[in-house]
């Protein structure tokens, strides 16, 4: 099973999660069997998920209020792990417009203003509406529905550089 999962200030973490089933053992076992192996497979998971967030951050683009969509996805970065990891910057500041982090007690980062720009609110004005309920949670903006559109293409060329790297060692 791969995972990505990404920090989000103070709401947690949350993760999509692709099945591959036996992939932790089969890992183990190839990394025994060559030390190039974890280098290799780590490059090509950051090369996957570069392009993923690329796509995630040009999605950001046309979310409802796309200033915050756009800053909050600025944050996501690749994380060199064996399988496919996406990580927001929770440390990073969010750049507000409207009130500075400077005239601020406790600095907003990035990771505060992902989840309510990415499912919206009905409580909170300076975010969209909730978006569309999609079994027990919500659908989401931007972030969940590229990732959702993107997973066979994420699990095929994972499974594409294992072959590669299985068959170059």
């Amino acid at each position: 099973m791969a995972i990505s999962e990404f920090a989000s200030g103070r709401a947690g973490y949350a993760q999509v999660e692709i099945q591959v089933v036996g992939l932790y053992p089969a890992l183990a076992r190839w990394a025994k069997s060559d030390p190039m192996f974890n280098q290799e497979i780590r490059k090509a998971s950051v090369n996957l998920i570069g392009k993923v967030v690329t796509n995630v951050q040009s999605a950001a683009v046309e979310a409802p209020n796309p200033r915050q969509a756009i800053e909050s996805a600025r944050g996501f970065r690749a994380r060199p792990d064996r399988v496919p990891v996406i990580k927001l910057s929770t440390t990073s500041g969010f750049v507000s417009q409207s009130r500075p982090n400077r005239k601020r007690k406790r600095k907003v980062t990035r990771g505060d203003v992902f989840f309510g720009a990415e499912f919206g609110s009905d409580r909170l004005r300076q975010f969209p509406g909730r978006s569309a309920r999609l079994g027990a949670g919500n659908k989401g903006y931007f972030f969940w529905p590229t990732i959702e559109k993107m997973a066979p293409t994420i699990s095929a060329e994972y499974l594409k550089a294992l072959d590669r790297i299985l068959y170059k060692l």
